[in-house]
């Protein structure tokens, strides 16, 4: 009788969104993350076209942005668990088709913004919604044991993952970053994974040597700590004489309390529309536009992508400002970030950048690396995994469907 062995296999690997893959031992298989590519005009669905009515997982499967798991959608195989880092889309979107009964487990501190969006209508949720799991508790699939470890993102109740098999310990960052508020979130999970034999390391922020986007886009918006995000809120309130227009990711419910706090204290309010103040659970929604556009110095809106019409009947008038802080569209790669450009040209608005990543910089990728000490480390989330370098520590750029025995992952080791 052959002896069971731990089997990683990457569905996706993430170029750079998407990723997600599946550790099996025995019977037993748990599932991390479970969400859709975010590649606007590279992905066959985006830039609006989407699934068709009734056929939508079939769309999906069919052009591989949904993976062919037996077990997983209609009729559940009995060995099969789901873990969710965190509410992202890249992360989530497909677990709205998981069959009812697949056991589903997300960190407990992202039930509220969870619920909130699956109520909005943004982030759609499978019925049962699952389980919520407490920061340092384990959860047991088989003869995997899976231990949440909560890391700091742009986003409530971001976690890691510590997963341990009789034969091979792994460690999954989920996305994380060093310089949000709550850093000692992912330090904390950096010394809880210290050791593993693998670590599965997002690494959004590589770039490869040669790339010339990273540099323009350098070049146009500073490198911020989430900290220093909210202290600009309060200098460019202070000097804002007209009506200031943001452009905020509302699932950043710290970031968007903070400028609400700094809106009130330079004499402003906040308004947001409908559906982001469901999500950001702000309280203060843009009723009738008329009433800001009469007094534009008393407000401050918060405006996403496809509410940018709005500006039409808010009349911005001279010295206006259009703060631009990570929400959609993120850059100069997204198509969207012209038709962006247009509309703050056509109403004469001061563009100001105020953004900080939700993901660790390159130099700290490597700190997190080294920090883990792990015997083996895989780069995904990126598009440039071969740029994650550090001295000492072995590295493999694992290949989308290729299972790796717990014994190979083993003989990779510096």
């Amino acid at each position: 009788m052959r002896r069971a062995t731990t089997v990683l296999t990457f569905l996706a690997t993430g170029d750079p969104t998407g990723l997600k893959f599946t550790v099996e031992y025995g019977a037993s298989r748990a599932l991390f993350d479970f969400g859709r590519e975010h590649a606007p005009g590279r992905a066959l669905f985006s830039l609006g076209l989407e699934p068709r009515p009734g056929r939508e997982l079939d769309d999906l499967l069919a052009i591989g942005m949904a993976p062919r798991l037996e077990g997983l959608y209609r009729d559940w195989d009995g060995r099969t668990s789901v873990f969710i880092s965190h509410l992202h889309l890249d992360h989530t979107f497909l677990v709205r088709y998981l069959d009812p009964a697949v056991p589903l487990y997300y960190p407990a501190a992202m039930e509220e913004l969870r619920a909130a969006c699956a109520g909005a209508g943004l982030v759609p949720w499978r019925t049962p919604a699952g389980i919520g799991i407490a920061d340092r508790k384990t959860i047991g699939c088989g003869e995997i044991e899976v231990e949440f470890v909560a890391v700091d993102h742009d986003l409530p109740g971001a976690t890691g993952f510590l997963i341990r098999t009789p034969d091979l310990s792994l460690a999954y960052t989920g996305d994380h970053r060093w310089h949000g508020l709550h850093p000692e979130l992912t330090e904390g999970f950096a010394e809880a994974a210290r050791g593993v034999d693998v670590l599965v390391q997002e690494a959004v922020s590589l770039a490869p040597r040669d790339a010339v986007a990273p540099e323009v886009a350098a070049a146009q918006v500073e490198r911020l700590t989430e900290a220093a995000v909210i202290a600009r809120f309060e200098e460019l309130l202070g000097r804002a004489r007209a009506l200031v227009v943001a452009n905020l990711y509302p699932m950043n419910r710290e970031r968007v309390s903070a400028l609400g706090r700094a809106c009130q204290k330079s004499g402003r309010m906040l308004l947001m529309d409908p559906q982001a103040a469901v999500v950001a659970g702000w309280e203060e929604i843009l009723g009738d536009p008329a009433a800001v556009a009469a007094d534009p110095s008393r407000y401050c809106v918060a405006l996403g992508f496809h509410s940018l019409p709005t500006l039409i009947d808010l009349r911005p008038p001279a010295g206006s400002i259009f703060i631009q802080s990570d929400g959609s569209p993120l850059g100069i790669w997204d198509p969207a970030w012209t038709v962006l450009l247009a509309w703050i040209q056509m109403f004469g608005l001061e563009l100001v950048h105020l953004a900080s990543s939700g993901h660790s910089r390159s130099e700290d990728v490597v700190r997190m690396v080294r920090t883990v000490a792990p015997g083996l480390v895989l780069p995904v989330h990126t598009r440039a995994p071969e740029a994650l370098e550090v001295p000492g520590i072995a590295r493999l750029v694992p290949v989308p469907l290729q299972p790796y025995t717990a014994g190979q992952l083993r003989s990779l080791r510096a």
